[in-house]
């Protein structure tokens, strides 16, 4: 019994370091346009965001063993299809600010980070105040009319 445990455990870890060998690349550009905002909101992307969402690969040491590195690469390749900080910069200012509007709204919702991802890596959570630097940038949206109170004004 012990010999087919120690064989078996030992045809594992060969699987396992096979599997080591099958590693499609996350790619990562030297294109940088970042986005337009002050440090304190950048920061708060940096912390929460640039991980899945730039062309800065942050991966944690278990995220580079297979088969995990698969599912991230998937996932990086996939948040970075939706917004990437690291590209954000060559698109419209409102552009900019609309994604970064979508951003602080998904966080405030606790739709991003993904439970997935913030269980493993827990410095990626958006506490209260990350979100309160984001909506302050944000904040001057407030000031412009909307479209009923343009009429009030005629």
């Amino acid at each position: 019994m012990r010999r087919i445990v120690t064989v078996t455990l030992g045809v594992g870890f060969l699987f396992l370091a096979a599997l080591q060998l099958i590693r499609p690349t996350i790619p990562s550009p030297d294109q940088r346009a970042e986005v337009s905002a002050p440090a304190a909101a950048t920061q708060v992307l940096r912390e929460s965001c640039y991980s899945c969402h730039s062309n800065e690969r942050k991966l944690a040491w278990f995220d580079e063993i297979a088969p995990a590195y698969w599912l991230v690469r998937h996932d990086v390749l996939d948040a970075r299809h939706h917004v990437n900080f690291s590209t954000l910069g060559t698109k419209d200012p409102a552009v900019q600010r609309a994604t970064l509007f979508e951003a602080a709204n998904m966080a405030a919702l606790g739709s991003m980070p993904l439970k997935s991802f913030t269980s493993l890596h827990p410095g990626a959570r958006v506490n209260p105040t990350h979100l309160i630097r984001l909506k302050k940038f944000l904040a001057p949206w407030r000031d412009i009319p909307c479209q009923w109170e343009l009429e009030e004004w005629v």
